[in-house]
């Protein structure tokens, strides 16, 4: 059963994210046209997919995003955006796109209370005002949820609480922190931004603490659990995991074709060292971005004890 569509629009992006994955790829794919978003669209709707997502890039940035939301929009589906928020800060912009779509929900990256922080990472000086701004301009005109993603990298893993906390005034529904994935411009900037998890954990712990404090749904995603110690319970995994076994599948129409999320990603995007074997999590565990054993960034302790088979016996 397929459970959710992604449709990617075009790698076009008013950020140019010194961790983003896509790297060269911007320039390599061009956009589709609206010709085909449509025709992907069609195709959801003739399958009876619940839940359409909306990517890029930034979608927003399109001339033609407000006629592409439309059309989503008169089909029925549960419609998820992927945004930096940057062109809701602009108060009319935002205004419309509720107006299009009242229930709709957006996801978002952020990656710092400090804006400078934010700004260096996004390569764009005056992202974090303007998308601080359109967060508010978000809220103002009736989202109703809000999720966060932040990629965790040398530059911002320190400022992880204070993130939390300035986010929970923000009002953020879900939050997310990501594992960096190595690959694209995070490759190429990989002496800047690779930092060991070990460092990463007090700052990743007390964030997820703060948040849970706050009444924010807060996970993590990328982090086996062996990276965990103690904070299993917020892996974003276990529920793709569910919905994994279940039969449940995420499609998404990249511009490089069509990509099963969860399939693609426990088998061929994760991967385990030959120690992993030995972990009691091994059996419900997708492992670590493979770069990072590949390139023998991260080395993996597994977690002594009776092996867990299912996530039934998952009792964290």
């Amino acid at each position: 059963m397929i459970g959710e569509i992604g449709v990617n629009v075009g790698y076009s992006c008013n950020n140019n994210c010194m961790h983003c994955f896509l790297g060269s790829m911007r320039n390599i794919y061009p956009d589709r046209t609206k010709k085909e978003i449509i025709s992907i669209i069609d195709e959801a709707k003739e399958m009876n997919v619940p839940h359409l997502t909306i990517i890029g890039g930034d979608p927003t940035i399109r001339k033609d995003f407000f006629e592409i939301l439309s059309y989503a929009e008169k089909q029925g589906f549960e419609i998820y955006l992927e945004t930096n928020s940057r062109t809701f800060s602009v108060d009319s912009f935002a205004r419309k796109v509720f107006k299009i779509s009242p229930d709709l929900k957006i996801g978002m990256s952020f990656h710092s209370s400090v804006p400078e922080i934010h700004d260096k990472i996004t390569q764009v000086k005056g992202s974090w005002a303007q998308s601080v701004k359109g967060i508010r301009n978000m809220k103002k005109y009736g989202l109703r949820h809000l999720r966060v993603n932040c990629p965790i990298s040398k530059i911002n893993y320190q400022n992880l609480p204070k993130l939390a906390k300035f986010l929970a005034k923000l009002k953020v529904n879900e939050l997310s922190f990501y594992h960096l994935r190595l690959q694209g411009n995070a490759f190429k900037n990989i002496d800047r931004l690779l930092v060991k998890v070990n460092e990463i954990q007090p700052y990743l712990f007390d964030a997820l603490e703060i948040s849970e404090k706050y009444g924010i749904d807060v996970k993590t995603f990328g982090f086996p659990y062996c990276m965990l110690n103690g904070y299993e319970r917020f892996a974003e995994e276990r529920e793709a995991l569910r919905g994994y076994m279940s039969g449940t599948a995420q499609i998404f129409n990249e511009l490089t074709g069509k990509s099963d999320w969860q399939r693609d990603r426990i088998k061929s995007l994760r991967a385990k060292s030959k120690d992993c074997v030995k972990c009691k999590y091994f059996n419900i565990c997708e492992g670590i971005w493979k770069e990072y054993l590949i390139y023998n960034y991260e080395k993996i302790e597994p977690v002594r004890g009776n092996k867990i088979k299912s996530l039934k016996e998952l009792k964290i």
